[in-house]
């Protein structure tokens, strides 16, 4: 046998049949050491050839290619596929990993609303975070969709991590302009606020309220109200902010009556934690990254390729 046919022996032994080394040596009668320089040769010849296929190694580069590109201090992507349902469920479970990962530097978080944080809640660990408060970024107290709002999601995550927590006294979109300026008179609701403005690191969900079926869903828009944002160009929303294509704010007939953290609030917390899946909000994460709003950024792969 002849070193080429001795080199594509020890090749096929190694790295398809997951021979060790040693082992080979004893078939081939030759050292192990020899045995080394014939596998080294059949890589520079190329008789082998070794690719990275994992998808895990590809979304690492990804995310630190995104984290380079707009400044952020993390970018998680999944690579879950499947339904909306499994990719959001995903999306959750590496927001949570994050978060916890993170908790021991911070005395207070805040949390907004929605069915992606629901996912981030329903995967969050137990922990023992006893010096931690957990404050609610927008009102909660909305007869629909309990699951979703944000004291629900304060109260089953402060339940999980043994931590304070501080309850929004007042909806999330209040009935009228009137009412509104009642629940923000509170002084309960005033110092929610307050808190909110405050908190070490924020989590928010982003939206895009006219592409997304969830607000007609819950009840809070009609026709009137979608002409509306669309002559106004609404392309996302977040907390109690709708913005434009530029990420500056717009005044709706819906967006004056929300209670909670705008984004001009969010601008001024220490660390913001944005959260998302659906390629249909990957315009309204764009504008949000040109305005500097997002520190760590946790989305899909749709929305990771349009970025």
């Amino acid at each position: 046998m002849n070193r080429d046919q001795m080199m594509l022996k020890a090749a096929l032994l190694f790295y398809k049949e997951n021979v060790n080394q040693t082992d080979i040596a004893k078939q081939l009668g030759v050292s192990r050491p020899t045995v080394a320089a014939l596998l080294k040769e059949s890589v520079e010849r190329g008789v082998v050839k070794i690719s990275i296929q994992d998808s895990e190694i590809m979304n690492f580069e990804q995310q630190e290619l995104l984290a380079r590109k707009y400044g952020l201090q993390t970018v998680r992507i999944s690579s879950a596929t499947g339904s909306k349902e499994e990719v959001k469920q995903e999306v959750g479970n590496l927001c949570a990993t994050f978060v916890e990962n993170n908790l021991k530097r911070i005395q207070s978080l805040g949390i907004g609303w929605g069915s992606t944080l629901n996912q981030f809640v329903e995967a969050a660990s137990y922990h023992n975070f006893g010096d931690l408060s957990i404050v609610p970024l927008i009102g909660g107290i909305d007869v629909t969709d309990v699951k979703n709002q944000s004291n629900h999601l304060a109260f089953t995550l402060a339940q999980k991590y043994n931590c304070h927590v501080d309850y929004f006294y007042a909806p999330a979109i209040a009935e009228s302009l009137e009412m509104k300026q009642t629940f923000e008179q509170s002084q309960f609701v005033q110092n929610i606020i307050d808190k909110g403005r405050n908190v070490d690191m924020a989590i928010a969900a982003v939206g895009n309220p006219i592409e997304s079926s969830s607000y007609r869903y819950l009840g809070y828009f009609n026709d009137t109200d979608m002409r509306q944002m669309k002559e106004r160009e609404v392309i996302g929303d977040i907390l109690a902010t709708f913005f434009n294509q530029a990420g500056e704010s717009v005044v709706t007939n819906i967006s004056q009556k929300m209670i909670g953290i705008t984004l001009e609030d969010l601008r001024a917390i220490k660390e913001v934690v944005v959260v998302a899946s659906g390629k249909e909000k990957a315009p309204s994460i764009q504008y949000l990254l040109k305005r500097d709003v997002i520190d760590h950024l946790i989305i899909d792969t749709e929305i990771a390729a349009t970025l």
